[in-house]
């Protein structure tokens, strides 16, 4: 335990052990550095299907991984042949468990001959395939990427916060923050007013004004601690979801760095009393919307580009004319675009990869608003092109 002491205030730091183990899954820095190193390598890029509903059937993947890498190998010969078969065989010997049970719902593996490159259980479920072919099958892998983004959830009152992190359906303690303060408790919770930025101090029924004043002074360097505390745990994709007493949990909110904002969400509702169940549930409910914020608002700021400056494309022609360019920052992608045209997404997604650019897999309203204005395809570009960036009617 260390202590901490700022003016009057002491901040205390009680971490705990949990069983949270973060899984390996990729950053986009890492996706592109995999894409670049394999994409002249023949590769064997399996997803399955691993959900488990009736424990009788808990190895149900194994024939369907069968059955899925003889498609594969089937119209293969000679020495393409004999390099598909090591690479299937890596899978069994290096990856795939021998009781053949996940608590996960889907899983993938990038194998070659010279063994297994990248393997992972998925927070959500994929169709079963297996596919053999030059460079690695990484669109159905970005779908789930921007499932797994954590929620970050703090439940604060007047002296401490208590933070959880919330990733694949589970919740997690980690560190508690403590403020003790040499002060008489006043019982009061502070006036809040949503129109200004100044914060009232509270006061005290019998006038202590003093000592409500040290008590605002130690919530603020509270605040301080835990706004740096929640930017660490966020880092640069997570959510944050904060809770407690509603007028202390709507000062931490509006103490925390602008470029967090975007991505909090302050609760009037989740209480210090809330249950792991209810916090789960909260935390899975403000992921999702503020990843569809986030979503529509990414969309709308690329649409407006297209028309005004010419800085972003929409529609397969325009984007591809755009990635040979190696023009494209940002290429987003809706669901139905990955099912229904794989082979055009997966090229696509390989050269905006191979020339830097981020890719991301929208969801929910975004989605639906990508595929009717721009073919379930668009990406925001580094400089203006000159050509018409509008798809043809």
């Amino acid at each position: 335990m260390t202590a901490r002491r700022r003016m009057a205030a002491t901040v205390e730091h009680f971490d705990t052990r949990h069983a949270f183990m973060e899984n390996d899954m990729l950053t986009m820095p890492q996706v592109r550095t995999l894409v670049r190193e394999l994409s002249a390598t023949k590769v064997l890029s399996v997803y399955l299907d691993t959900r488990v509903t009736d424990p009788a059937m808990r190895a149900t993947w194994r024939p369907a991984l069968t059955s899925a890498l003889r498609s594969a190998g089937a119209s293969l010969t000679g020495a393409d042949h004999e390099e598909f078969t090591i690479a299937a065989s890596r899978l069994e010997d290096a990856v795939l468990p021998g009781k053949g049970t996940w608590g996960a719902p889907g899983w993938m593996a990038l194998a070659t001959a010279a063994g297994v490159h990248f393997a992972d259980e998925l927070p959500m479920r994929t169709p079963t395939m297996a596919v053999w072919r030059e460079g690695p099958v990484i669109a159905p892998y970005l779908r789930v990427l921007k499932q797994h983004h954590p929620v970050v959830v703090a439940l604060v009152d007047s002296r401490s916060a208590r933070l959880f992190r919330y990733a694949w359906g589970k919740l997690d303690s980690l560190s508690d923050m403590r403020v003790s303060v040499d002060a008489i408790d006043t019982g009061v919770i502070p006036r809040f007013d949503g129109r200004g930025t100044s914060f009232p101090a509270p006061r005290s029924s019998t006038g202590t004004e003093r000592a409500a004043r040290r008590r605002m002074t130690a919530f603020r360097r509270l605040c301080a601690l835990l706004s740096a505390r929640l930017a660490e745990l966020a880092g640069d994709g997570s959510w944050i979801l904060i809770g407690g007493t509603p007028a202390w949990s709507r000062f931490a909110g509006a103490a925390l760095p602008s470029h967090l904002a975007a991505r909090t969400h302050v609760s009037g509702t989740l209480g210090l009393t809330a249950t792991h169940e209810q916090i789960s549930t909260a935390a899975k409910h403000a992921g999702s919307a503020l990843r569809a914020t986030r979503g529509r608002e990414l969309l709308d700021t690329m649409l407006d580009l297209a028309g005004a400056e010419g800085r972003s494309v929409r529609g397969v022609p325009a984007t591809q004319r755009a990635l040979r360019t190696s023009a494209v920052d940002l290429l987003v992608l809706s669901p139905a675009f990955l099912f229904t045209d794989a082979d055009e997404a997966e090229s696509s997604v390989h050269a905006a990869l191979q020339q830097g650019a981020t890719v991301e897999v929208l969801s929910g309203e975004a989605a639906e608003q990508l595929d009717r204005a721009a073919g379930g395809i668009a990406g925001k570009l580094r400089f203006a092109l000159d050509f018409d960036p509008l798809p043809a009617a």
